[in-house]
């Protein structure tokens, strides 16, 4: 999946999980309800900072361009940033062949 950078980091940052019921949300994409018991236990984890997730990236990157070259003929490139639905039946077309 093609995702920028910038797009990668900003679904990370605003990532929260809710440890009671196991739901993930996100501050912009799919709020929290608006319940003061549920904002107050919203976990944000350590490592979903712009810091740690650049270095994520970096080393994603770097593992992925190491074998790239070896699956090309059995791998395809899709946007990752589109409608999911979309992309999940262009994943499944692609797969099917």
């Amino acid at each position: 999946l093609n995702v920028p950078d910038e797009v990668l980091v900003e679904r990370c940052v605003g990532r929260r999980t809710d440890p009671e019921n196991g739901k993930i949300y996100h501050l912009k994409f799919n709020p929290p309800p608006a319940d003061d018991a549920v904002q107050a236990r919203l976990v944000h984890r350590s490592d979903d900072t712009e810091e740690a997730m650049g270095k994520r990236i970096v080393q994603y990157k770097a593992n992925v361009d190491a074998i790239k070259g070896f699956y090309k003929p059995i791998t395809m490139e899709f946007d990752g940033v589109g409608d999911k639905m979309d992309l999940a039946k262009n994943v499944a077309e692609f797969i099917s062949k």
